[in-house]
């Protein structure tokens, strides 16, 4: 066994990535943070490594997650504060929401990988990502929360804005798209492949073919993708295109299946939803559904989860 203090520091620090959070979070200083952090690691004959600004454990972790599950069920069955971490583009739906004894993460994630890992690990107790490529994986719940369309976006000036006539997928060629992480949400990728707007030889050529290539910078002519309840974080300098991609999206909430029915998660969707239907009143194309719909959010049968080989915390 490892002292309640010893594991925090050691989560903290891994989930909010710098011993400054960490410290801020668990009240005490960064110091602190560390030694507790390394008697944990020293426990467990673990190692920390730093990649992309996340924090990836060295060493067979199995010891180290069983500790975590019994942490966390001590945290849900003593009232004690939970730990809910979201996408970037997650923020508006608990921007200004009171969530009494939860404590919020950075909510700046771009892929899934690593809340996807602090999810199933026990680290965080609640996730919100997004359709269509929440995590479909046993042993957890993907709880439906909103559905709604993804709008194409430009800066102001682009010349796609002064367009009168009906615009073609083959149109956006000439144009650079805002990159997503490879890999990270394929069946999202596999629409934008389907409109053709990945990187590709073809969209290399006819951008450096157009008529504005050198003489504006490429930030300019960028295209973009958001939701109604995240257009505005592109700023005043951007606008929609009259064209969506054929695809919905929505929020979802991610928990692990033996917390699915608790009644703090029913309290954190309900408080959510009535969140996101202020948020969504301005918008007649978002849904956000009266209760949450998990029949879509479902592991598909036989699907196994990959936890042998990975040691992610």
């Amino acid at each position: 066994m490892i002292s309640v203090e010893g594991l925090e520091a050691l989560d903290h620090l891994i989930w909010l990535r710098t011993g400054q959070r960490a410290a801020e979070v668990l009240e005490c200083t960064q110091p602190t943070v560390s030694r507790n952090s390394r008697k944990c690691l020293n426990t467990f004959d673990l190692r920390l490594h730093r990649s992309r600004s996340e924090w990836t454990l060295i060493g067979d972790t199995q010891l180290l997650n069983l500790e975590r599950r019994v942490h966390q069920q001590r945290r849900w069955l003593r009232n004690l504060t939970l730990r809910l971490e979201g996408q970037h583009w997650s923020l508006p739906g608990v921007d200004g929401l009171n969530l009494p004894n939860w404590q919020l993460g950075n909510f700046n994630q771009l892929d899934y990988d690593q809340p996807l890992a602090l999810l199933e690990d026990g680290v965080i107790d609640a996730w919100i990502c997004s359709a269509p490529d929440a995590p479909l994986r046993p042993g957890l719940t993907g709880l439906r929360l909103t559905t709604m369309p993804m709008h194409l976006m430009v800066p102001c000036g682009h010349p796609l804005v002064e367009r009168q006539d009906p615009i073609a997928w083959n149109d956006l060629l000439p144009y650079p798209v805002v990159p997503l992480p490879e890999g990270s949400f394929p069946i999202f990728e596999g629409v934008l492949d389907q409109c053709g707007l990945l990187p590709s030889p073809e969209r290399e050529q006819a951008i450096k073919g157009a008529e504005w290539f050198g003489q504006v910078p490429l930030e300019s002519m960028l295209i973009g993708y958001a939701s109604p309840l995240t257009m505005h974080l592109y700023g005043d300098n951007w606008v929609r295109l009259p064209k969506r991609l054929p695809v919905e999206v929505g929020d979802v909430l991610m928990v692990r299946e033996p917390f699915s029915d608790h009644p703090r998660t029913h309290e954190l969707v309900a408080r959510l939803l009535e969140h996101l239907r202020s948020l969504a009143a301005p918008h007649h194309d978002v849904i956000v559904h009266e209760q949450p719909t998990d029949d879509v959010m479902q592991p598909a049968p036989g699907a196994e989860r990959e936890e042998n080989s990975r040691s992610r915390a």
